[in-house]
Order: C-alpha cells, then sequence, then structure tokens
C-alpha cells in the first residue's frame, strides 16, 4: 500500500452527502457491549480480554453489516480537522489513470481540497477502502485500472465492497459497463456510488460491420475481448455472420508488467502456424501496442499489412501515428470520461447514477 498527501487549505466537501461513520461508542451500543471490548476486538485482543468467541463473532459480522472501520485518526497527536478526500488507484497504474490523476490533482489544489491517494492491488480494493475511510476521508474517487484482471471482477464482486460504498459518499471511474452482470451496477447505484466508464459494444459493432463480405471473413480474437460478445447480445448477433470467428488467449494476463509490443512479437511467433493455416483476414486485440508487435512479425513472416491480414488494436494511444503499421482501433474516450468525473464533482450529486461514454471504432 502507498499512501502520500496533497497539500491544500479549506475544507470542501464535493458531495451533498455525509459519510455515515460510526464510532467505537455507538457501535458499543449497537451490539450492547463496551467500549473497552470493541477496543480489544479491533486490536485483536480479545482473547487476553478474555471475551468469547461467540461475542467476537457477532461483534465482527456486526461491524462487516454496517462497514465500520476503526478512527486511525484518533491516535494522531495533531488531528487535522480539514476535510478530505480520498483517492484510491486499484491495479497497475495505466496511462488512462495517470490522466485522470493530474486532472484530479489540478482540480482539488484550485478548490484547495486535502487529498489523501493510495494504491492497491488486486484483491485489495475492499482493504484499500478501509485504510483511506480510517482516514475519516469525507468522499471517495476510485480509479479502476483496466489493466486488472477479468475487469475487476475479483473485487467488484467482494461482498463487503458494497457495505462500505454505503458507508462514504463514492465515484468509481472507469467502471466497466457491460461486462459484469447489471445486478452489480444497479447495486452500486442503489447504494449511492457514482459510476463513470465507457461502454464498447457499439465500437465492436461499428468495426465489424465495416468488414467486407462478412459471410467470407475469418477473425481471430483476443478471448477477453471476446467475453464481451455474450450470446444474445447485439455484438453476438454480428459475428454470427462470419465464415469462422476463433480465440487465442490474453498475453497480459499473468504478465501485466512486461512490454506489450514485445509481447504481441511473441505471440504473433506462437500463432503464426494457426494463422497460416486458417488464412484469417482480421486479428482482434486487446492493446494498440500487441496489435503493433504482431503486426510487425506477421510483416517479417510475408503476410502483408493490410492487404493479406489486418489487425484491431485498442486504446487509441498518442503515438499511434509513429508506429510502421496504420491500424485500426477502439478509441477509449479518454477526455470525455474526465470531462465527466470533473462535471459530476462539480454538480455535487447526492445519489448514485451511471455515467456511460461510448468508446469509437477508428479507421486509419
Amino acid at each position: 500500500m502507498v499512501a502520500f498527501l496533497v497539500s491544500a487549505g479549506s475544507s470542501i466537501s464535493f458531495f451533498l452527502m455525509k459519510p455515515k461513520y460510526y464510532s467505537t461508542a455507538e457501535l458499543a451500543e449497537k451490539t450492547g457491549t463496551s467500549r473497552q471490548v470493541i477496543s480489544a476486538i479491533i486490536n485483536e485482543k480479545w482473547k487476553e480480554k478474555r471475551i468469547s468467541q461467540a461475542t467476537y463473532e457477532r461483534i465482527k459480522e456486526t461491524m462487516d453489516e454496517l462497514g465500520f472501520v476503526p478512527d486511525r485518526t484518533a491516535t494522531s497527536l495533531k488531528k487535522d480537522s480539514r476535510k478530505k478526500v480520498g483517492i484510491l488507484c486499484h491495479g497497475p497504474l495505466y496511462s488512462h489513470i495517470l490522466t485522470a490523476i493530474e486532472k484530479l490533482n489540478h482540480h482539488f489544489l484550485d478548490q484547495e481540497i486535502p487529498v489523501e491517494m493510495h494504491i492497491s492491488a488486486e484483491g485489495g480494493l475492499a482493504d484499500g477502502l478501509r485504510d483511506l475511510m480510517g482516514q475519516r476521508v469525507e468522499s471517495l474517487i476510485i480509479l479502476l485500472s483496466p489493466m486488472t484482471r477479468n475487469f475487476g471482477e475479483v473485487d467488484l464482486r467482494n461482498p463487503s465492497l458494497l457495505k462500505l460504498l454505503r458507508v462514504v459518499p463514492s465515484i468509481i471511474y472507469n467502471f466497466p459497463f457491460g461486462i459484469h452482470e447489471e445486478s452489480l451496477e444497479k447495486e452500486l447505484i442503489k447504494g449511492g456510488t457514482q459510476l463513470i466508464g465507457f461502454f464498447k459494444d457499439n465500437a465492436y459493432i461499428q468495426f465489424f460491420k465495416s468488414l467486407p463480405h462478412p459471410k467470407k471473413c475469418r477473425l481471430l480474437v483476443d478471448d477477453k475481448i471476446f467475453s464481451l460478445f455474450r450470446a444474445g447480445t447485439p455484438i453476438s448477433k454480428v459475428c454470427e455472420d462470419f465464415d469462422r470467428v476463433d480465440t487465442y488467449p490474453n498475453p497480459q494476463n499473468e504478465k501485466l508488467d512486461q512490454n506489450p509490443f514485445l509481447m504481441g512479437e511473441k505471440l504473433a511467433h506462437l500463432l503464426l502456424p494457426k494463422i497460416q493455416e486458417h488464412r484469417y483476414d482480421f486479428i482482434v486485440t486487446s492493446s494498440d501496442r500487441i496489435a503493433q508487435g504482431m503486426a510487425t512479425v506477421l510483416n517479417e513472416a510475408g503476410l502483408k499489412i493490410p492487404k493479406d491480414i489486418n489487425l484491431l488494436g485498442f486504446d487509441k494511444i498518442n503515438s499511434l501515428p509513429y508506429f510502421k503499421h496504420s491500424l485500426p482501433t477502439i478509441e477509449v474516450p479518454i477526455q470525455a470520461m474526465i470531462d465527466a468525473l470533473l462535471g459530476t464533482l462539480a454538480k455535487r450529486l447526492s445519489c448514485g447514477s451511471a455515467i456511460k461514454v461510448e468508446a469509437k471504432f477508428v479507421n486509419f
């Protein structure tokens, strides 16, 4: 866990909603015990104090249900009375998230709002929230990295997460709309969380519809991208028109810290026999850099791009025009999402909502 503080002056909360933190005294009253008992359980000294297992489990269950987090500022010699905003960067830092951090930094410095920022690893989103809530932040912004496995499913489905988010007004930025079951999205909104993210489906539909002669078209698709094409969705219906649609394992699943371009080169060498055998028209990748790496190897193997085969990237990275191959891509609407994030802060919303920004298919 990494933490650092952005300096600021006055105390301004950007939400009309107020956090619902429970004190140890309120928890003691709610459980019919004492502050001493609660303190012993918080500090895992309940056995020394001869508190029964049944009492321990009952109070821990109540803590979980209420989203109770101990006030870590209570032990500070000098308490800061200013209201703070908590920012949690969850998962590997990525260009999208770094851009959002830069914009938020300017926003909160201009507003003179103090910020407590943490970074959490996969599987640690709930713990990261508890750390920030322990600092008694007034509101939370969670920046979800697109590099998390299966679009952050492990953390977003953690039962403790919803209970914690009900305590503090929150925004989840880069929420993966259309990836997980709609019930998860509804639960988060019902609990008061603002969701901001982008929707990919229409962009892929635009791409598929741009392909000539679909009944003769053969596609090789990254399995992480293919997971979007669930049965019954508009995308899956478009895919039914193609002659052949195969998948390959996403190369970044276990190697999020490796160079995507080199990863694309390695992947192309691995898939080359299959590509030559089935004569695919298009390879759908999860990254512009992976697509460029694959294109380099395929070109060296004698496959002309885009005449013999073409590749679809994802992101529309700034350096894309400088690569050798001008490949089509899915553009992530970063600026539109950041505008939505800053707009949400300015509106001071008091209830949950979802802002979905559409990604675009870009053909160079």
